[in-house]
């Protein structure tokens, strides 16, 4: 039994959203697996298509991202599993990493849910993401080293609107306006599981595994919120 079950998905994680080059337009994760939304990358996307689609006619689109995560996976011990969403008007991608527990569903942009994605030359949010799943893979080890076991929390990302976008535009180059998102990719925590004692222990890890200047806010009655660089890791509750 894996003694670190969330800890190690959201690492798997990581590492698929690193390997594909893949921008997270959703994405949850408890200690029974993760999902990850994305776009289908610029080379698949060369070639376009519409279903509906059959055995002997699949999207072109899906064969090139096949090929693609099947080449980044090909020196890897894991073996992805691959399913064909054709029978929509729009082509899809289900990739599944059975040992890691991460399961990835790459669309086209005509499929995808209406969030605001960075320039393909702005690595920043996506990288900030990254950084924030670490952030919570470190917390859980420090809980687990505390108190023998992981808390038992989920996390799920979202893009709340940023209030302060129209300010930050003002107040930056033209040339790097497009640096910056509308949204606040966010990584919100569910610890309302958690006993009393793990809520503790999690709230006191938080505090340990923080950065010399990174700050820690309360948010609501037993929340917090804190930043890793653009993207934001809370609890509301």
């Amino acid at each position: 039994m894996r003694t670190r079950p969330l800890a190690s998905i959201l690492e798997a994680t990581c590492d698929a959203i690193l390997d594909l080059t893949l921008f997270p337009l959703a994405l949850e994760a408890d200690s029974n697996g993760a999902y990850v939304l994305g776009v289908m990358g610029e080379d698949a996307l060369r070639t376009r298509s519409r279903g509906p689609y059959t055995p002997d006619n699949l999207p072109p689109e899906v064969v090139s991202t096949i090929r693609f995560a099947a080449l980044r996976w090909s020196v890897k011990p894991e073996r992805p599993e691959f399913t064909v969403e054709g029978g929509g008007r729009w082509p899809r991608l289900l990739m599944v990493l059975p040992h890691s527990k991460v399961s990835i569903r790459f669309v086209v942009p005509e499929d995808a849910p209406p969030i605001p994605e960075p320039a393909p030359h702005n690595a920043g949010p996506g990288g900030d993401i990254r950084l924030a799943l670490e952030f919570v893979v470190r917390t859980l080890d420090a809980t687990r080293m505390r108190t023998g076991k992981e808390p038992p929390l989920s996390l799920r990302l979202s893009f709340p609107e940023d209030p302060d976008y129209d300010s930050k535009v003002a107040s930056v180059p033209d040339d790097w306006a497009d640096l910056l998102l509308p949204a606040i990719p966010t990584i919100q925590l569910d610890r309302r599981r958690c006993s009393r004692r793990q809520r503790k222990a999690h709230d006191d890890a938080v505090r340990t595994v923080a950065y010399t200047d990174q700050t820690i806010d309360p948010l609501g009655r037993h929340g917090f919120t804190t930043w890793l660089g653009s993207a934001r890791v809370q609890d509301p509750h």
